[in-house]
């Protein structure tokens, strides 16, 4: 039987801001790739795993490094929440633009939607940061 101070340990651990933000993320990345992967059926296009990686680790990574911390964990839950809403139709606005109107293959439009996405994200966030 574990003792008290391990399970404690563990759960001071699991439920740090930090931690938590990422749990979250993970949390929506998942079923959000999985259901990008069912709409575009392509199959092979690596777009799912591409908004996967830019949910589950890009947006947790956006809080840890460019935002300032919130003294309340339910306001970066919030953050990340909403940041993935907003990461998810980005990336999928310039997946389909990418493949209806400027006629890329599927890979090259998840490649460009999560450069896009991420890139330029993380650039408006840094720039936020430094003023």
């Amino acid at each position: 039987m574990p003792s008290t101070s391990t399970v404690t340990r563990i759960y001071n651990w699991a439920t740090t801001q930090r931690n938590l933000t990422i749990f979250v993320a993970i949390l929506v990345a998942v079923p959000t790739a999985y259901g990008f992967q069912s709409i575009v059926s392509g199959g092979g296009s690596s777009g799912e795993f591409l908004l996967l990686m830019t949910l589950a680790v890009g947006v947790p990574t956006a809080y840890d490094e460019f935002w300032p911390r919130y003294n309340q964990t339910w306001k970066a839950i919030a953050w990340v929440l909403a940041a993935c809403f907003v990461v998810a139709v980005e990336f999928v606005s310039l997946y389909f633009i990418g493949t209806e109107y400027v006629s890329l293959s599927p890979f090259y439009a998840s490649t460009g939607a999560f450069l896009i996405t991420d890139l330029g994200n993380l650039a408006w966030l840094s720039g936020r940061h430094r003023t």
